[in-house]
């Protein structure tokens, strides 16, 4: 069991950017909010998917189809909005994902994504199509799933709705996961925990609990990389200011997304975008930064994280589709330029 490509073949990791409900965008073309942009481990450029998350076909429903109750194959899903209808607990983790395992292979894969109320296996309706949301696949082993879930105990929360665990996995991390009712954090933690898919990438694993109580995106995770960020996420209410705790790294907030650049024509301001991801400002060091948790004030009491990777073509994509939010008086390129000659690593 593991991350699955377009045509349903084992790949290392994909993402897929969700485009929002559209009506008419940069060259007069439309979507219904199902489509989305795709990339892959073995891709050197974005292209736009053949399919809909609607209609049940595509990387995102190749993987989740692998799910089911059956002997050596086990699955959690979480999301802090859930769709049984139950509900919701706003005292865990704002997080949303899919952790999936077979215990004869010792493989499985991790979901990370942004789309409320998904997946649902007893419905086969798509959420909402009005905004933009995105999705990120790993293939991993068994023990690296464990380290995974490990790192939601103590960081994430995540509130579980739907979960099946084969008995011979009862006494792993990933189990104590999926029948976690309560998590009880006394002190601040930001942790930054190395987990290697199976195809031998690197990633960070940068997640914060609620007592941690700091802009995650600002203090968190630039920092933690080293790196002036511009991040894409869902702002609604209070934003932390852009330079970090030790006055060295800047967040800038992308205010909207043109993937005309890239070949293909979908572009929406900020506003229709529900995603969470981040660049790192330098090609040099080619960050992309997919998580679950927003840059608003309001959710330093929630846990929840993200995965931070290195590659130069999704990385290549992603700073052509952004516009960041500039200091006043400067253009897009003005202000990256002022970063670069202004900005001092320690």
């Amino acid at each position: 069991m593991v991350a699955l490509n377009e045509i349903g073949k084992p790949v290392d990791w994909f993402f897929a950017y969700k485009v929002p409900l559209l009506h008419g965008g940069v060259g007069g073309d439309s979507a219904t909010g199902y489509e989305y942009v795709y990339f892959d481990s073995e891709a050197k450029a974005p292209e736009k998917s053949q399919y809909r998350l609607d209609l049940g076909a595509g990387a995102v429903h190749a993987t989740l189809g692998q799910l089911g109750k059956n002997p050596g194959l086990g699955y959690i899903l979480y999301n802090d909005e859930r769709p049984d209808g139950k509900p919701d607990d706003n005292a865990k983790g704002h997080t949303k994902g899919v952790l999936a395992w077979d215990t004869v292979s010792n493989t499985g894969f991790w979901l990370i994504h942004s789309w409320p109320l998904f997946p649902n296996l007893q419905s086969s309706d798509a959420p909402t199509p009005i905004y933009g949301q995105t999705f990120l696949c790993l293939s991993l082993s068994f023990d690296e799933l464990n380290k995974v879930a490990a790192v939601m105990l103590s960081n994430h929360e995540p509130q579980v709705y739907d979960s099946w665990c084969p008995p011979e996995t009862l006494n792993c991390p990933i189990a104590v996961l999926a029948s976690a009712t309560t998590f009880t954090h006394e002190h601040p933690v930001l942790t930054v925990t190395d987990i290697t898919t199976l195809g031998g990438v690197t990633m960070k694993l940068i997640a914060k609990n609620r007592e941690w109580n700091d802009d995650f995106w600002n203090d968190g995770v630039g920092p933690s990389l080293g790196c002036d960020l511009a991040v894409e996420t869902w702002i609604r209410g209070p934003i932390a200011p852009s330079m970090d705790a030790d006055g060295l790294h800047r967040t800038l907030d992308v205010k909207f997304i043109n993937f005309t650049p890239c070949g293909i024509h979908w572009a929406w301001p900020e506003t229709n975008d529900h995603a969470k991801w981040a660049i790192s400002s330098d090609p040099s060091q080619p960050w992309v930064c997919v998580g679950d948790i927003n840059r608003m004030i309001s959710q330093r009491k929630r846990g929840g994280g993200c995965v931070a990777f290195q590659n130069l073509g999704l990385w290549s994509a992603l700073s052509k589709t952004d516009i960041i939010s500039a200091p006043a008086g400067m253009t897009r390129s003005q202000a990256h330029s002022h970063i670069k000659s202004t900005h001092k690593v320690a």
